[in-house]
C-alpha cells in the first residue's frame, strides 16, 4: 500500500454565477462555499487548502490560500496547480458551489485513490456535485503537455477530458454509484438558477448523506423540475418546403405563401420574460417555419445579444439565408449562435421526394455556415426508413469536413405522421417527459402548448403574452406530476418523444 499521501486540497470559485441577482445560495444561513470549506477541513488542515478564484469571495477564508487572477485558461490552471502542488503527494479537486460534496465518498475515495496506487480517481453514476476528483502531483506535467490549443477555457470535466486524451498512459480508479443516475443529466451544484433550485429543494428534504440525496432524487420528481433551460420560439409562419416527414403541412394553413410572423416587440417581451423567470436560457427559434424568412433576422440577434446569460439555435433547412445576414450574426452574437443545418440526406433524389427543391442551396449554405461558424455548426439528417441505406455514407461525407453531425430520430408525432422509424430507442421503463421538465414552446401569437407535438393546439397551457410566465409554468407542471405517477394524457399516450433531450 502507498504510504501516507500529503493532501493538498484545491476549490475551484474561478466562474461567478451566471445570474447573480439570486446569489449567493444560501440555506440556513450557509453558503455553498461555506459549505464546501466546511467539507475541506475535514480532509485537511487551512494551510492545505488553496482558492482559486477571480475574486476575493465575501466568504471568511481566514487562514485559507487564495490565487487570485482576472484571467483564467486551461493552461493558467494547470500552471497554478502545478505551483501549489509542490511538495504535495495528491491533490483533492472540487468546486466551490457544490454545497453537497459528501465527505464519506471522499474518504473511500481517498482509500482506494492509496491502496491501488491510482493516478487518478473519479466518481461516475453519481449526480455531478458529490465527489471530488483526485490525482497525483506528478502527473500535472503530462497534463499540461496534453494541451492541444491556447487560451482554452475551463470546464467542469477538464481534467478527465485531458486524462482521456492518453488515457492509458494513467492509472485510473473509479467509485461507482449504487445506481447510475446519469441519465437525469443533474448537477447539484449553485452557478445557475435552476441548479440553484434544485439544491434547494433537496435541502427541504433534509437528506441524510449521500445515500439520502440519492432516495430523494429517485423518489420525488418534483424535485428535479426547476425552470425550463429550453425556450422553443416560432417567429413565422412560412416554410419552403411541403416535407413528408413533418406534419407542419397538416395545420391547415399555405405554409408556403405563408406571412405571418411574431412582431419584433412580441419576441422581446417572450425573451425578457423566460430570463425573468429561468436565468441562463437556450432560446430557439425554429418551432415552426423557417427562420431565415424572418423579416429582420438580425434584429432578433440583436434582442438576444441584450442578454448574456442567453445562447440562440437555429435549425434549418438552408434555404433563404443570404451571406450579408449570415455574416452580421456572426458580428452581433460570435459563436453565441448554434446553427443545425437539417440536410435531411445526402441523395439529391431522395431529398427531393422527401423534402422538394433547394438540395444545393441548403449544401452551400451548411458550407457557408461552418466558414463562419465552425465550432457551432452541426450537419443533421433524419434517420427514418427511406434514409436508412446512406445514412453511413451521409456520416462519412460530412465528418471530412465537421465533427459535428446530428442524426434525428424520426419523429411521429405521436401518431399524427406514418410510424417510419428504424428501431425503437424507447427506455425499458418509461420516465416523465424531458420536454414538460425542461421545455417550454411559444407559437406566434404568444400561445404555449403543451409540448411541440401539440400541434392542434389542444393542451394549451396559456398565453406568454398575456399571463405570467410562472403560471404556465406551473400549469405544464400539473401534466409532468401526472407522467410521474403514470397517468398521461391523450397527446401523450403514444408518444416516444419524451425520452429525447434539447438543453
Amino acid at each position: 500500500m502507498r504510504r501516507n499521501m500529503k493532501l493538498l486540497l484545491v476549490i475551484n470559485s474561478i466562474q461567478p454565477p451566471l445570474t447573480p441577482e439570486d446569489s449567493p445560495y444560501r440555506y440556513r444561513n450557509h453558503t455553498a462555499l461555506e459549505r464546501v470549506l466546511a467539507y475541506a477541513l475535514q480532509i485537511v488542515p487551512k494551510e492545505s487548502i488553496v482558492l482559486l478564484a477571480k475574486a476575493p469571495p465575501t466568504e471568511s477564508l481566514e487562514g485559507i490560500r487564495s490565487i487570485l487572477r482576472q484571467e483564467w485558461t486551461l493552461e493558467t490552471l494547470l500552471q497554478v496547480l502545478r505551483e501549489v502542488s509542490s511538495g504535495y503527494d495528491t491533490l483533492v479537486y472540487v468546486y466551490g458551489d457544490c454545497p453537497f460534496l459528501d465527505i464519506s465518498l471522499t474518504r473511500k475515495m481517498l482509500e482506494n485513490h492509496k491502496r491501488y496506487f491510482a493516478d487518478y480517481t473519479f466518481s461516475d453514476g453519481y449526480p455531478y456535485g458529490l465527489t471530488p476528483e483526485i490525482l497525483e502531483t506528478r502527473i500535472l506535467d503530462a497534463l499540461e503537455r496534453l494541451v492541444d490549443k491556447p487560451l482554452q477555457p475551463i470546464k467542469r470535466d477538464t481534467l478527465f477530458t485531458l486524462i482521456s486524451k492518453d488515457i492509458n498512459s494513467f492509472d485510473l480508479e473509479t467509485e461507482l454509484a449504487p445506481v447510475d443516475l446519469r441519465y437525469l443529466r443533474l448537477s447539484l451544484t449553485t452557478d445557475t438558477k435552476r441548479n440553484r433550485l434544485l439544491c434547494l429543494a433537496i435541502d427541504r428534504e433534509n437528506p441524510t448523506g449521500w445515500e439520502g440525496i440519492l432516495s430523494i432524487l429517485q423518489s420525488k420528481p418534483e424535485v428535479l423540475r426547476t425552470v425550463p433551460a429550453y425556450l422553443s420560439v416560432q417567429i413565422t409562419e412560412r416554410c419552403p418546403h411541403l416535407c413528408t416527414f413533418c406534419p407542419y403541412p397538416t395545420v391547415g394553413k399555405d405554409i408556403l405563401r405563408a406571412e405571418g410572423s411574431m412582431p419584433l416587440e412580441d419576441f422581446s417581451r417572450v425573451v425578457k420574460e423566460g430570463v425573468r423567470l429561468c436565468g441562463d436560457l437556450v432560446v430557439g427559434v425554429s418551432l415552426w417555419g423557417e427562420p431565415s424568412y424572418y423579416p429582420d433576422f438580425p434584429a432578433l440577434c440583436e434582442v438576444i445579444s441584450d442578454y448574456p446569460e442567453v445562447q440562440l439555435v437555429v435549425e434549418t433547412s438552408g434555404i433563404g439565408w443570404s451571406e450579408s445576414v449570415l455574416e452580421r450574426t456572426k458580428q452581433i452574437l460570435g459563436d453565441r449562435i448554434t446553427w443545425i443545418a437539417d440536410l435531411v440526406t445526402d441523395r439529391k433524389d431522395w431529398y427531393a421526394s422527401l423534402r422538394g427543391e433547394g438540395f444545393e442551396e441548403s449544401r452551400r449554405t451548411m458550407e457557408k455556415l461552418l466558414t463562419l461558424f465552425p465550432e457551432t455548426s452541426y450537419v443533421q439528417a433524419v434517420r427514418m426508413e427511406e434514409t436508412e441505406e446512406g445514412l453511413e455514407q451521409f456520416y462519412r461525407s460530412w465528418k471530412e469536413r465537421t465533427p459535428h453531425i446530428i442524426i434525428q430520430k424520426y419523429d411521429w408525432f405521436a401518431g399524427l405522421l406514418p410510424q417510419r422509424k428504424v428501431t425503437d430507442l424507447s427506455p425499458l421503463h418509461r420516465f416523465p417527459c424531458w420536454h414538460l421538465k425542461r421545455d417550454l414552446y411559444v407559437l406566434l401569437d404568444g400561445s404555449v402548448p403543451l409540448c411541440r407535438e401539440d400541434l392542434k393546439k389542444e393542451h394549451l397551457a396559456g398565453n406568454i403574452l398575456h399571463q405570467p410566465i410562472e403560471e404556465i409554468w406551473e400549469q405544464m407542471g400539473k401534466v409532468y406530476l401526472d407522467h410521474a405517477q403514470g397517468n398521461y394524457p391523450s397527446l401523450c399516450e403514444n408518444c416516444d418523444e419524451y425520452y429525447t433531450f434539447n438543453f
